[in-house]
């Protein structure tokens, strides 16, 4: 039966790419601003929320990184739970967490009661992105994974972006707890439109043998008229895999490349996060306004974004390795160079625009290989457990930068050690390449990020 059944996979993989797709792809762009939003948010209201609660700035790096906790383990523990059960409606809860929650940080009193709200709102956000870079990984024609992956999320710095400039206005016109308000009340939108309009990950539904009819109707928003009626609908084979899929991304030649993997994205995690958080403070402190400094951190969060939507289409034509190790190498140069560039506001800006471009780049440039190591059954754990060692990155590099703050270093110091775990990413990088992993039979695609640009072109060939 399934011999004569229509191949989906392959159907979508040969079909344009359609106004349908396109908007699923901007729903999981306007889900990844949130993240991005809010890491602007706290940072911009550190100042005013440890005011209130009275806490030294220089350990509010314990309140970001609570949110940050929370969004670790959000990311690995919902990209298994979307694994066994379904993108949709893990993201549509970890939405709704998030929004309850950060309602309840503009309400926070206390340092008890902040540390608390800021966890379960990360655990929110941290819960949805595996599942919606999932989602628009597999929407996706095989030959536009990685852009598909790499424009979800350069959305993050680009809700950054919106998140400072927001900050920037709000704040000073309505409060610090305007900025919260609007992050209460923009998922709670999106979760509604999710769940009345999205539908589950086709690549999901054939995996699990699950829902025929679903995928018949997703098939015929995608291309109308495409797929003859009782046809059966099948997809290539995905060996079964039983118990937790955590453990299969050490199985059949992952084991290497996965642990490998996970130490860049811990470090450019670490990297972007500590950068944005700390920067408006930093900078506050030797006599830069808030407003200059909202500038300069737009300017990076401009940098990211614009790396960010290069990033798949490079790493389709270059290959991974040709593109991350230099990112990596120019981002630490970058970092450097913005300690020492405080001179004037040209200068910092200049500096911060290229340290965006080229860590935020980089960035984005893992996640579509994550997304591209690992098969349909295990993609959202796969991408959610390196997602979640980079969420863990970012939950240790505030407090390491609030430390030197509270020891009275420079901010070219504060710069310099910013950069080393660029280059710490850039060397394992350099194992990942020794170490290329052999994909399995079923899942060929994931090969492609690591190969040179004539994957890409034997795929379009093949269409």
């Amino acid at each position: 039966m399934a011999a004569a059944g229509v191949d989906v996979i392959d159907l979508i993989d040969r079909h344009p790419v359609t106004g349908f797709q396109i908007g699923v792809l901007i729903l999981c762009m306007l889900v990844a601003a949130l993240d991005g939003f809010d890491t602007q948010a706290i940072g911009y209201t550190a100042p005013a929320i440890a005011a209130v609660i009275h806490l030294p700035l220089p350990q509010f790096g314990q309140v970001g990184s609570a949110g940050l906790l929370g969004a670790a383990i959000g990311a690995l523990s919902f990209g298994p739970l979307a694994d066994l059960f379904g993108r949709k409606w893990f993201m549509i809860i970890a939405m709704v967490v998030f929004a309850i929650f950060s309602y309840l940080t503009s309400q926070s009193t206390s340092l008890g009661e902040l540390l608390s709200y800021r966890f379960f709102a990360g655990l929110g956000l941290g819960g949805v992105t595996p599942a919606f870079l999932a989602m628009g990984a597999e929407l996706a024609p095989k030959r536009l994974r990685s852009v598909f992956v790499t424009v979800l999320f350069a959305s993050f710095p680009g809700g950054g972006l919106i998140g400072s400039l927001t900050s920037a206005w709000v704040i000073p016109t309505f409060g610090w707890q305007s900025v919260f308000y609007i992050g209460a009340v923009a998922p709670l939108l999106i979760a509604a439109i999710l769940a009345i309009w999205l539908p589950e990950s086709v690549r999901f539904l054939l995996a699990r043998n699950i829902r025929q009819d679903d995928v018949r109707r997703t098939l015929e928003r995608i291309m109308p008229g495409a797929v003859p009626a009782g046809v059966m609908l099948v997809a290539p084979p995905d060996p079964a895999r039983e118990g937790v899929p955590v453990k299969h991304l050490f199985m059949e030649g992952r084991a290497i490349p996965t642990v490998l993997l996970w130490v860049p994205f811990f470090m450019v995690f670490m990297i972007l996060l500590t950068v944005t958080f700390w920067t408006p403070a930093v900078l506050h402190s030797v006599g830069f306004s808030l407003s200059a400094a909202a500038l300069i951190i737009g300017l990076n969060n401009l940098g990211s974004v614009t790396a960010s939507a290069m990033s798949g289409w490079l790493v389709n034509r270059g290959g991974a390795f040709r593109v991350l190790i230099p990112g990596f190498i120019l981002g630490g140069l970058s970092l450097a160079w913005f300690g020492q560039a405080t001179s004037s506001v040209v200068t910092l800006g200049a500096a911060s625009f290229l340290a965006g471009f080229f860590v935020g780049g980089t960035g984005t440039g893992l996640i579509a290989v994550a997304a591209g190591m690992y098969p349909t059954s295990i993609r959202s754990t796969g991408i959610g457990w390196a997602v979640g060692i980079g969420r863990v990155g970012q939950f240790v590099g505030p407090v390491l930068i609030g430390v030197l703050v509270g020891w009275g270093y420079t901010v070219g110091g504060i710069f310099y050690a910013a950069a080393v775990p660029s280059f710490i990413g850039a060397l394992f990088l350099v194992f990942l390449m020794w170490a290329r992993p052999k994909m399995e039979a079923d899942d060929t695609e994931a090969a492609a990020p690591f190969e040179s640009a004539e994957i890409p072109r034997k795929i379009a060939a093949g269409r």
